[in-house]
Protein backbone atom coordinates (compact mmCIF):
# COMPACT_ATOMS: atom_id res chain seq x y z
CA UNK A 1 0.00 0.00 0.00
CA UNK A 2 1.81 3.08 -1.45
CA UNK A 3 1.20 7.22 -1.42
CA UNK A 4 3.21 8.93 -4.08
CA UNK A 5 2.35 12.95 -4.09
CA UNK A 6 4.04 13.63 -7.53
CA UNK A 7 3.72 17.51 -6.60
CA UNK A 8 5.60 17.02 -3.20
CA UNK A 9 7.92 14.29 -4.33
CA UNK A 10 7.17 12.43 -1.38
CA UNK A 11 6.32 8.52 -1.23
CA UNK A 12 5.23 6.68 1.67
CA UNK A 13 5.33 2.87 1.57
CA UNK A 14 2.07 1.61 3.50
CA UNK A 15 1.80 -2.02 5.74
CA UNK A 16 -1.31 -3.29 6.48
CA UNK A 17 -1.83 -2.61 10.75
CA UNK A 18 0.80 0.28 10.80
CA UNK A 19 -1.09 2.58 11.15
CA UNK A 20 -1.60 2.46 7.55
CA UNK A 21 -5.17 3.99 6.92
CA UNK A 22 -4.68 6.68 9.31
CA UNK A 23 -1.62 7.76 6.99
CA UNK A 24 -3.57 7.44 3.91
CA UNK A 25 -6.34 9.56 4.91
CA UNK A 26 -3.96 12.01 5.80
CA UNK A 27 -1.94 12.03 2.76
CA UNK A 28 -5.17 11.85 0.63
CA UNK A 29 -6.13 15.35 2.17
CA UNK A 30 -2.71 16.78 1.63
CA UNK A 31 -2.85 15.61 -1.85
CA UNK A 32 -6.56 17.00 -2.86
CA UNK A 33 -7.36 19.54 0.38
CA UNK A 34 -9.96 18.15 1.10
CA UNK A 35 -10.71 15.08 4.13
CA UNK A 36 -11.29 11.80 2.51
CA UNK A 37 -14.93 9.89 3.81
CA UNK A 38 -16.03 6.56 2.74
CA UNK A 39 -18.41 6.58 0.08
CA UNK A 40 -20.57 4.23 -1.90
CA UNK A 41 -21.50 4.89 -5.35
CA UNK A 42 -23.99 2.31 -7.67
CA UNK A 43 -23.62 -0.44 -4.77
CA UNK A 44 -20.01 -0.53 -4.42
CA UNK A 45 -17.77 0.43 -1.64
CA UNK A 46 -14.76 2.88 -2.04
CA UNK A 47 -12.46 3.09 0.59
CA UNK A 48 -9.04 5.07 0.68
CA UNK A 49 -7.22 1.75 0.05
CA UNK A 50 -9.02 2.12 -3.26
CA UNK A 51 -6.88 5.23 -4.21
CA UNK A 52 -3.73 4.07 -2.66
CA UNK A 53 -4.01 0.21 -3.56
CA UNK A 54 -1.45 -2.24 -2.21
CA UNK A 55 2.18 -2.44 -3.78
CA UNK A 56 4.69 -5.42 -2.92
CA UNK A 57 8.56 -3.94 -2.86
CA UNK A 58 8.49 -5.46 -6.27
CA UNK A 59 6.21 -3.57 -7.79
CA UNK A 60 7.69 0.49 -6.18
CA UNK A 61 7.52 2.86 -9.08
CA UNK A 62 11.71 2.79 -8.83
CA UNK A 63 11.96 5.29 -11.77
CA UNK A 64 9.38 8.02 -10.74
CA UNK A 65 10.59 7.72 -7.18
CA UNK A 66 14.35 8.06 -7.37
CA UNK A 67 14.69 11.38 -6.24
CA UNK A 68 11.99 11.43 -4.07
CA UNK A 69 11.81 11.76 -0.21
CA UNK A 70 10.92 8.05 0.95
CA UNK A 71 9.03 7.42 3.96
CA UNK A 72 8.21 4.24 5.88
CA UNK A 73 6.91 3.04 9.24
CA UNK A 74 7.66 -0.15 10.86
CA UNK A 75 6.00 -1.89 13.93
CA UNK A 76 7.00 -4.87 16.31
CA UNK A 77 6.14 -7.91 14.32
CA UNK A 78 3.93 -9.64 16.82
CA UNK A 79 1.88 -6.66 17.66
CA UNK A 80 1.05 -6.22 14.07
CA UNK A 81 -0.13 -9.55 14.23
CA UNK A 82 -2.24 -9.15 16.83
CA UNK A 83 -3.72 -6.25 15.79
CA UNK A 84 -4.47 -7.84 12.29
CA UNK A 85 -6.40 -10.55 14.34
CA UNK A 86 -8.32 -8.64 16.65
CA UNK A 87 -9.39 -6.18 13.26
CA UNK A 88 -9.76 -8.37 10.52
CA UNK A 89 -10.80 -11.79 12.46
CA UNK A 90 -12.99 -10.34 15.55
CA UNK A 91 -14.00 -7.12 14.20
CA UNK A 92 -14.63 -7.29 10.94
CA UNK A 93 -15.31 -10.97 10.99
CA UNK A 94 -13.50 -11.51 7.87
CA UNK A 95 -13.75 -15.34 8.72
CA UNK A 96 -17.11 -15.74 10.03
CA UNK A 97 -19.14 -18.63 9.20
CA UNK A 98 -20.94 -16.54 6.36
CA UNK A 99 -17.47 -15.38 5.22
CA UNK A 100 -15.92 -18.98 5.53
CA UNK A 101 -18.71 -19.98 3.24
CA UNK A 102 -18.06 -17.52 0.77
CA UNK A 103 -14.55 -18.91 0.26
CA UNK A 104 -15.37 -21.65 -0.99
CA UNK A 105 -12.26 -24.40 -0.81
CA UNK A 106 -11.49 -22.55 2.53
CA UNK A 107 -14.51 -23.75 4.01
CA UNK A 108 -12.96 -26.24 5.67
CA UNK A 109 -11.47 -23.90 8.23
CA UNK A 110 -12.47 -23.03 11.99
CA UNK A 111 -14.32 -20.10 10.97
CA UNK A 112 -14.50 -17.27 13.56
CA UNK A 113 -11.39 -19.41 15.21
CA UNK A 114 -10.02 -18.08 18.83
CA UNK A 115 -6.32 -16.48 18.97
CA UNK A 116 -4.95 -19.98 19.48
CA UNK A 117 -6.37 -21.73 16.83
CA UNK A 118 -5.72 -19.11 14.40
CA UNK A 119 -2.40 -19.13 15.64
CA UNK A 120 -2.10 -23.00 15.30
CA UNK A 121 -3.43 -23.27 12.00
CA UNK A 122 -2.05 -19.85 10.57
CA UNK A 123 -0.69 -21.18 7.64
CA UNK A 124 -4.35 -22.44 6.51
CA UNK A 125 -5.60 -19.19 7.47
CA UNK A 126 -2.72 -17.33 5.80
CA UNK A 127 -4.10 -18.59 1.94
CA UNK A 128 -7.17 -16.42 2.73
CA UNK A 129 -6.66 -13.46 0.72
CA UNK A 130 -7.73 -11.04 3.09
CA UNK A 131 -5.56 -12.22 6.06
CA UNK A 132 -2.54 -12.81 3.73
CA UNK A 133 -2.66 -9.01 3.06
CA UNK A 134 -2.99 -7.88 6.80
CA UNK A 135 -0.48 -10.38 8.38
CA UNK A 136 1.74 -11.19 5.29
CA UNK A 137 5.87 -10.50 6.53
CA UNK A 138 6.68 -6.16 6.59
CA UNK A 139 9.72 -6.92 4.43
CA UNK A 140 7.33 -8.06 1.45
CA UNK A 141 5.98 -4.69 1.48
CA UNK A 142 9.19 -2.26 2.43
CA UNK A 143 11.46 -4.67 1.21
CA UNK A 144 14.75 -5.71 3.61
CA UNK A 145 16.61 -2.86 3.32
CA UNK A 146 16.26 0.35 5.39
CA UNK A 147 18.70 2.23 3.87
CA UNK A 148 16.15 2.35 1.02
CA UNK A 149 14.25 5.00 2.61
CA UNK A 150 15.10 8.58 3.61
CA UNK A 151 13.46 7.82 6.79
CA UNK A 152 12.20 5.05 8.77
CA UNK A 153 9.79 5.44 12.14
CA UNK A 154 8.33 2.95 14.67
CA UNK A 155 4.90 3.26 15.34
CA UNK A 156 5.62 5.11 18.87
CA UNK A 157 7.27 7.52 16.47
CA UNK A 158 3.94 9.15 14.77
CA UNK A 159 5.05 12.80 15.98
CA UNK A 160 8.55 12.78 14.51
CA UNK A 161 6.77 10.58 11.40
CA UNK A 162 4.16 13.84 10.95
CA UNK A 163 7.00 16.48 11.57
CA UNK A 164 8.33 14.96 8.48
CA UNK A 165 5.75 15.22 6.38
CA UNK A 166 5.24 18.37 7.13
CA UNK A 167 8.24 19.91 6.54
CA UNK A 168 7.93 18.08 2.86
CA UNK A 169 4.44 19.30 2.31
CA UNK A 170 5.08 23.02 3.89
CA UNK A 171 1.89 22.84 5.91
CA UNK A 172 0.76 21.23 9.63
CA UNK A 173 -0.31 17.83 9.07
CA UNK A 174 -2.61 15.59 11.96
CA UNK A 175 -3.40 12.12 11.29
CA UNK A 176 -6.71 10.13 13.01
CA UNK A 177 -7.22 7.01 14.43
CA UNK A 178 -8.77 4.52 11.97
CA UNK A 179 -9.34 0.49 11.85
CA UNK A 180 -8.79 0.35 15.95
CA UNK A 181 -12.18 -2.18 16.33
CA UNK A 182 -11.73 -5.17 17.97
CA UNK A 183 -9.99 -6.62 21.44
CA UNK A 184 -7.03 -5.16 22.31
CA UNK A 185 -4.68 -8.11 22.83
CA UNK A 186 -0.65 -7.90 23.87
CA UNK A 187 2.16 -10.22 23.42
CA UNK A 188 1.83 -11.17 27.19
CA UNK A 189 -0.80 -13.38 26.56
CA UNK A 190 0.61 -15.72 24.14
CA UNK A 191 2.28 -18.63 25.16
CA UNK A 192 5.81 -19.11 24.46
CA UNK A 193 5.44 -21.70 22.10
CA UNK A 194 3.20 -19.37 20.44
CA UNK A 195 5.81 -16.53 20.43
CA UNK A 196 8.25 -18.93 18.80
CA UNK A 197 6.21 -19.59 16.19
CA UNK A 198 5.18 -15.97 15.28
CA UNK A 199 9.10 -15.10 15.51
CA UNK A 200 10.10 -17.68 13.01
CA UNK A 201 7.64 -16.56 10.16
CA UNK A 202 8.12 -12.99 10.81
CA UNK A 203 12.45 -13.31 10.92
CA UNK A 204 12.78 -11.29 8.03
CA UNK A 205 10.89 -8.18 9.45
CA UNK A 206 12.82 -8.79 13.05
CA UNK A 207 16.35 -8.38 11.08
CA UNK A 208 15.71 -5.35 8.73
CA UNK A 209 13.70 -3.62 11.17
CA UNK A 210 14.41 -4.29 14.86
CA UNK A 211 16.23 -1.14 15.72
CA UNK A 212 13.02 0.64 15.54
CA UNK A 213 10.50 -1.11 17.23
Amino acid sequence: MTVVLKNKKLFYAAIPKVACTSIKRMLFEVENGFAFNPFTANGEAWHVHRFYPSLLRTEFPEHQIADYRRLLMVRDPIKRFLSAYSNRVVFHEDISPKAIQKLGRFSRLTPSPDLGEFIDRFEKYLAIPIIKSHCRPMVDFAGADPAYYSAVYGIHQMDAFLEDVSTVVGDTVEAGRFQTGGPKLSPGELTAKQIAKLEKFYTADYEAFSRYF
